[in-house]
């Protein structure tokens, strides 16, 4: 690309910017967005409130119900110091709700719990109940619950024999693994498949959506100025290729504002729950990262890695906002939108389910093509090499194959609009659009052989 075909760039850039941000509806969206991730981590710790323990207890008589085939040791609940002095009546027939209302209302520092097997759920339910107008509180019937819980589960456990070291056996997590002997006889760290998977599936994840989101910005602005006619207008005095390059550059940039705040939302708000209730805070994020039952800790996210990420997403941000720069400069209206739609996500989506799948294989020769293959490169050379299964020099090469992809795509993209700006026929196939370029190109060449004649 020569420089002269980019002068213009910040005259677009700037011009296309305050047109967005003049609009009204993308300014409060704006602030709806970043309104709503404030309150992310101060509802998850309000969900999480109703699993807060009380220290003390209002509750002093406890009627229970037992509907199991083996004895219980209820006395076990005074071993909890808050339920030392609890009056515990156990119930010999069966608690009829109506008359429990009634008599849970009228005595307002008492509770009843039901314990019955659950067949829909294969397991046992402990059902507490309190009176609506009495002294007990829903954290301090769930505390009492909770304890019941482990009373219950005492109960099973030394009905079955069972030793706290034989429990702790069954409920651990048997993870797979596959190791190359070198890396045995090295003691190599080696990450889990299903750690692999999720960091894999999440950065995916993030440059699908980044490219989404540019796909329909490009499209638009694409529309928008073939129906407006604007671009003649611009074409005066800006290049087509300058002109392509600003409405990216200010469509990576609404892209990154809005991430942005969603990120400051997200910081400020963990702020807000962790001065408000810093455990509920803890167990907030706790539960989001058990949840997979992932080891992200043996993840290298060191400094130089975080900013190798940065590196990676705007490199395949590039390549997704080139190649939806060619497709929207093939839209000439509106009815063209749905094959430019297709045509991108179909080209974004080979990727996407290929890095999504390619972790449960554990093939390194596997990882290692994904991540040079230009259609896949984008979306796995990093994680491969952030969950340690490619080489430093793999993911060097692959880096190298997306930014010659890219810059290709971003040479393409140039040479389709400049060429597409006035077209106003139907959405061209890829054959006849390389047809029309190689078209171009010819009479291009030509034209600069008759000036060079007539100049000379």
């Amino acid at each position: 690309m020569k420089n002269h075909n980019l002068r213009g760039v910040g005259t677009v850039f700037r011009y296309t910017m305050q047109q967005h941000y003049k609009t009204r509806s993308v300014m409060v969206f704006l602030i709806i967005l970043f309104a709503l991730s404030l309150t992310v981590f101060p509802l998850l710790s309000r969900s999480s409130d109703t699993g807060k323990e009380v220290t003390e207890t209002a509750i002093t008589k406890l009627y229970i119900q037992n509907d199991l085939e083996f004895p219980i040791n209820w006395e076990a609940i005074h071993n909890d110091s808050r339920y030392a002095k609890l009056d515990i009546a156990l119930s010999t027939t069966v608690l009829n709700k109506d008359d429990l209302k009634e008599l849970l209302n009228k005595e307002q520092t008492s509770a009843a719990a039901i314990v019955h097997t659950d067949a829909s759920k294969g397991g046992f339910e402990i059902t507490g109940y309190y009176g609506e107008n009495g002294k007990i509180t829903t954290e301090d019937m769930a505390t009492l619950n909770r304890v019941l819980r482990d009373v219950l589960h005492e109960a099973i456990l030394s009905s079955l024999n069972v030793s706290p070291e034989q429990e702790a056996t069954v409920n651990s997590t048997a993870v797979s693994q596959v190791q190359l002997a070198e890396e045995f006889r090295s003691n190599k760290e080696i990450i889990s498949t299903d750690t692999h998977m999720v960091v894999s599936m999440f950065y995916s994840y993030a440059i699908m959506l980044l490219s989404t989101l540019a796909m329909s910005y490009i499209f638009q602005l694409c529309i928008e100025e073939k129906t407006s006619k604007l671009v003649e207008s611009l074409l005066v005095s800006v290049k087509p290729m300058a002109l392509l390059v600003g409405k990216i550059a200010a469509v990576t940039c609404f892209l990154f504002i809005g991430l942005g705040l969603i990120g400051v939302g997200l910081f400020i708000s963990y702020q807000i729950a962790k001065n408000i209730n810093p455990d509920a805070a803890a167990a907030s994020l706790a539960k989001v990262s058990g949840f997979f039952h992932v080891e992200l800790g043996s993840v290298n996210l060191g400094i130089g890695n975080i900013l190798l990420l940065l590196v990676s997403i705007l490199i395949a941000y590039s390549i997704s906002a080139s190649f939806s720069g060619i497709v929207g400069s093939c839209c000439s209206k509106t009815e063209d939108l749905q094959h430019a739609s297709v045509a991108v996500v179909l080209f974004l989506m080979i990727g996407y389910m290929t890095a999504t799948m390619a972790p449960a294989f554990e093939s390194d020769g596997t990882n290692a093509f994904l991540s040079i293959f230009p259609l896949t490169s984008m979306y796995v050379a990093l994680p491969n090499y952030l969950c340690g299964k490619i080489s430093a020099i793999v993911l060097i090469i692959g880096m190298a194959v997306q930014l010659l992809t890219a810059f290709f795509l971003a040479r393409l993209a140039g040479s389709v609009y400049s060429m597409m700006l006035l077209y106003r026929g139907g959405f061209p196939k890829p054959k006849q659009l390389f047809r029309m370029l190689r078209e171009n190109r010819a009479s291009a060449k030509a034209a600069a052989g008759k000036e060079a004649n007539h100049e000379a």
